[in-house]
């Protein structure tokens, strides 16, 4: 099939829908100003939702007669995971490869040049042509952080091609120049947003890439940690731009390593020359590949550290530690995983 560029194209536009609650004749008026905003939001949703699903129709070229009858789903975005599933079992492995795809996100001008602009993303991506894809978007950059994911949703891979929903919540509301704001009482940011990417198997470890954006005035708007002493406030920018791979890619002489024993276990690596700030993930693997949140914990380290403590329970659980390393230009410079069963298996 053709590459569906309009798909690409289309879904790089965003929607971001704010969860109100007010009460008394201004908030009457805050939700009336949001509902307008709302519908308008909806509305340019529709209008991309009509682009895709004719995108989708084209899939149908690739299958066969007694196929083509189910290829109805692929109207829609928002798929039945039961009948996606016996849809999907009728497919053959093609396009873009599928698996778990880790990487990291960059955000592009925010306004603050003291912002750690960087933070964490995976994938899971069906293995079939056609399928459906997983994954989280975590802005957590301390471990004192809550780790408030957005989770993507309603997404699909198609060809070699990515694109969906991606919803959650954030950090505490720091301020949010939002007309009305002041009377909305919002503590909690809950975003609703669109995502679209590639597989670029030329590229050095042929990654998935993309980007997502926010809209609606949230770009340069600041947020900050939940936990009470808990010092992190960060920016978030209007757009950013996503890289993963998978998880045998490496980067770099990073010499990643798990070491100690029991309970009492550290992941060491050794920074690439330039190292200006690592991103660290721990990521439940069954947890990613069920459909869940599988991060863990997320760190951004500043200080040229080299080693970490994962967090572990009493039960091994499946763990991939994921380090990225990073220039002063936020460029990635070394990437290495190891998965391992923590602590392990008896």
């Amino acid at each position: 099939m053709s590459a569906p560029k309009l798909l690409l194209s289309a879904l790089t536009l965003s929607m971001l829908s704010l969860t109100l609650s007010a009460c008394g004749s201004d908030g009457d008026k805050a939700k009336e100003e949001y509902d307008r905003i709302e519908d308008q939001v909806k509305d340019e949703y529709d209008r991309v939702e009509d682009k895709v699903k004719e995108k989708y129709k084209e899939v149908e070229d690739k299958l066969s007669d007694d196929e083509k009858s189910m290829a109805e789903i692929l109207k829609s975005v928002f798929l039945p995971e039961e009948s996606l599933d016996n849809f999907l079992d009728k497919l053959t492995p093609e396009g873009g490869r599928g698996g778990l795809y880790v990487g990291h996100f960059v955000e592009l001008n925010d306004g603050d040049d003291n912002d750690t602009d960087i933070g964490a993303i995976y994938f899971d991506i069906s293995k079939d042509g056609v399928g459906s894809v997983d994954g989280s978007i975590s802005y957590q950059q301390q471990a004192c952080q809550e780790n408030n994911s957005l989770g993507v949703n309603s997404a699909l891979k198609v060809d070699n091609y990515i694109a969906g929903k991606v919803t959650g919540s954030l950090d505490t509301l720091e301020f949010l120049d939002v007309k009305y704001v002041n009377e909305l009482g919002i503590e909690t940011p809950n975003l609703l947003t669109t995502f679209a990417g590639s597989f670029e198997e030329k590229e050095a470890g042929s990654p998935w890439k993309g980007s997502f954006e926010y809209q609606d005035g949230l770009g340069g708007k600041t947020l900050s940690s939940g936990e009470n002493n808990c010092n992190v406030t960060y920016t978030i920018s209007d757009r950013s731009n996503f890289r993963t791979y998978p998880l045998d890619y490496e980067l770099g002489q990073m010499n990643l390593d798990i070491v100690g024993n029991g309970n009492q276990k550290t992941v060491i690596w050794k920074n690439p020359a330039n190292t200006q700030h690592v991103l660290i993930s721990q990521i439940d693997v069954n947890k990613a590949e069920s459909g869940a949140n599988g991060y863990v914990q997320n760190l951004v380290l500043n200080n040229l550290e080299t080693q970490f403590a994962p967090i572990m329970s009493d039960k091994s659980v499946n763990y991939a530690i994921v380090v990225q390393a990073f220039d002063a230009n936020n460029v990635l410079i070394g990437y290495q995983a190891v998965v391992q069963d923590l602590p392990e298996s008896l």
